[in-house]
């Protein structure tokens, strides 16, 4: 290499230290590219250009290079650089096939190597790597490792809830809200909400210690406050849930993924209802990006309540979409068979659906005799029921039992019952646990005549419940067809003289309990107003007369005159009235607009019979009337006419 060279690639250098000092990455990345056209073998320069992609984001370039065969011999020791910025463009599955490619794993490989097994859902390989590294290392990272290894045991307790899982010391919020998460995910929600409250508290409390502000307090701990509405709404508090969800989604989180999972669990709430609130949440849980930020638990589940808000939205074909991509990525036929089967239902395609069903088979079975039962096909349903596999289940029995009943077939429900005898009479435990399925044999078997058989259902309760004396008397009620039995039997029961208590025997004994308390007290009654001479009498009161309202005078009503005579008439009709004295007023009554001439036309007693009203008259004789009030109103105004007023 010639001086001049040497001084150039000299220079060069102390540019790119210089840069990387002061994280000038753009200028470093320059100063790295003059390096390589100077020296085309130096791998430092390389790696620092490789280094100054990742620092600026722009980890397809570094791929590109680092995948470029030109490069081969300077990219050949760049493993973690290079499985990096796979994982950060989101290919998990080669970032891991680059991990394992590299001759040796190194603490910096296997720490990438169980972020990359957490992304791609591998929990319990993670979590044996994690435990490893966590052994092995120590350094001032140690707080992070053991809070994504608690994260981790919390997607293995959604898994397994059964699982022996390790506990962690709470000692950072990070590691409380794991905590109150893995609790969450193994189902108890009541004792995941005070670990949540105290990490919530925690968090805003680091955050403004490290002089964050309230806001990015309050963004920090969102995820923890959307955790709390979720064991909120799991155990029935939707109200206070659905509050969380709004107050968190006001603020506007930054966190596409939180904002997701949100609005998803705001559409559970809604159900049917607020159809439209439901479809503008849907629309912010299924944005691009996504399935990249959610497991596929969490995406699953969003595909699963958007085919079903498709059903309340009457779109039958986009919910058939949702069901093939539940179907194709997640493996959920039947949750996607279950809901393409009840938008059939609505659409009124009910046979289809049954196909549906009972071409997958299993659970859904039970899903058919659901449809065959909203049908009102009855017989049909308990066919399924009695060929499917689930037939001697406590609860298909019940179904059975009250199908069979409501068609009053006794007999195959009594039938049903020995089957259920028979299928279980070598499982002891189990026989002690269906202690209301005997107690429903006995019933059944009575109705259907077959005493022994309702004997041994008996039996079998007072063998499940020693001490029960109940169970004991009605098995002594079933063995009457065996005296003897049921005299050994009934030996083992209390005297009565324990049981009576204040029974009021002569009660029992009289018919009339049986008509109900007002049929009995209307009988006495109206025996005793039939003979009120009969000792007790004076209990049966007579009917209270009507209290008469008092009649409401006016202040100056005066008691000793007569009622005016006139006092319905109107004021202006009465004889007293007089006109008051100023502007001269025509007092019009009739039809509106009707003139005092057209008054005078149509007052009757100012015309002159006519001749056909004459002899059209009835020939009795006519008494002479007294005038009225309103006649002589009228002869007063005429006798007005002329007047000044």
């Amino acid at each position: 290499m010639s001086a001049n060279k040497e001084t150039n690639l000299v220079q060069a250098y102390v540019e790119l230290n210089k840069f990387c000092q002061s994280s000038d990455y753009e200028r470093a990345l320059k100063a790295a590219n003059k390096i390589i056209q100077i020296a085309p073998t130096e791998q430092k320069a390389f790696h620092c250009k490789i280094i100054c992609f990742i620092q600026l984001h722009n980890f397809k370039d570094a791929v590109v290079a680092l995948s470029n065969p030109k490069n081969a011999v300077l990219a050949g020791d760049l493993h973690f650089e290079k499985a990096y910025a796979q994982y950060r463009l989101n290919c998990p599955k080669e970032a891991l096939q680059t991990v394992d490619s590299a001759p040796e794993l190194t603490p910096a490989l296997k720490e990438l190597r169980a972020q990359i097994l957490y992304r791609l859902e591998q929990y319990q390989d993670c979590y044996n790597l994690y435990r490893d590294i966590v052994k092995n290392t120590t350094d001032d990272y140690e707080d992070e490792r053991k809070a994504n290894m608690s994260a981790v045991v919390a997607n293995l307790g959604a898994i397994n809830p059964n699982a022996d899982l390790p506990q962690f010391e709470e000692t950072t919020y990070e590691l409380s809200y794991n905590a109150g998460t893995t609790l969450a995910m193994r189902g108890k929600y009541s004792e995941a909400l005070p670990v949540l409250k105290k990490a919530e508290q925690s968090c805003s409390e680091s955050v403004l210690d490290d002089g964050g502000t309230e806001e990015e307090a309050k963004e920090e701990a969102a995820i923890i406050r959307v955790q709390q509405a979720y064991c909120l709404q799991q155990i029935g508090k939707e109200k206070e849930a659905a509050t969380l969800y709004q107050n968190v989604l006001k603020d506007k989180p930054s966190d596409q993924a939180l904002v997701a999972i949100a609005s998803n669990n705001l559409v559970v709430i809604n159900r049917d209802t607020n159809v439209f609130d439901s479809r503008k949440r849907m629309k912010a849980a299924t944005q691009d990006g996504l399935e990249h930020k959610l497991n596929s638990r969490q995406r699953a589940s969003i595909v699963y309540n958007q085919a079903i808000l498709a059903i309340f939205s009457n779109q039958p074909d986009f919910c058939k979409q949702c069901c093939v991509k539940l179907n194709r990525e997640f493996n959920a036929d039947k949750r996607a068979v279950l809901v393409e089967a009840s938008s059939l239902v609505k659409e009124g395609k009910s046979a289809q659906a049954l196909n549906l069903l009972l071409k997958v088979g299993g659970t859904l079975t039970l899903a058919a005799a659901q449809v065959l039962l909203a049908q009102g096909d009855r017989k049909a349903a308990v066919k399924l029921l009695e060929e499917s596999e689930f037939k001697y289940r406590p609860a298909v029995v019940g179904v059975l039992c009250t199908l069979l009943t409501a068609d009053n077939e006794y007999e195959k429900a009594s039938k049903l019952f020995t089957e259920v005898y028979e299928h279980y009479k070598n499982d002891e435990e189990k026989l002690k646990s269906l202690r209301a399925v005997w107690r429903a044999a006995g019933e059944a078997h009575s109705r259907a005549g077959d005493a022994a058989a309702a004997a041994r259902a008996h039996a079998a309760l007072v063998h499940a419940a020693p001490g029960d004396k109940r169970t004991l008397a009605r098995l002594v009620k079933a063995m009457l067809h065996e005296p003897e039995e049921a005299k050994k039997l009934a030996a083992k029961l209390p005297p009565i003289s324990q049981l009576e208590g204040k029974i009021d025997i002569d009660a029992l004994e009289s018919s009339k309990w049986m008509m109900g308390a007002k049929v009995v007290k209307k009988t006495v009654q109206s025996k005793q107003e039939q003979s009120p001479g009969t000792p007790g009498s004076e209990l049966g009161q007579k009917k209270k007369a009507k209290r008469k309202r008092k009649t409401k005078l006016p202040p100056s009503a005066d008691l000793s005159k007569a009622p005016d005579p006139e006092r319905w008439l109107p004021k202006y009709e009465r004889t007293a009235y007089r006109k008051r004295r100023g502007i001269r007023r025509d007092v019009i009554k009739g039809s509106q607009g009707m003139t005092t001439a057209a008054v005078d036309q149509y007052d009757m007693s100012k015309q002159t019979p006519s001749a056909a009203a004459t002899t059209a008259k009835s020939p009795r004789v006519e008494q002479k009337s007294v005038d009225s009030a309103w006649q002589r109103k009228q002869q007063q105004k005429k006798k007005g006419k002329g007047r000044k007023w």
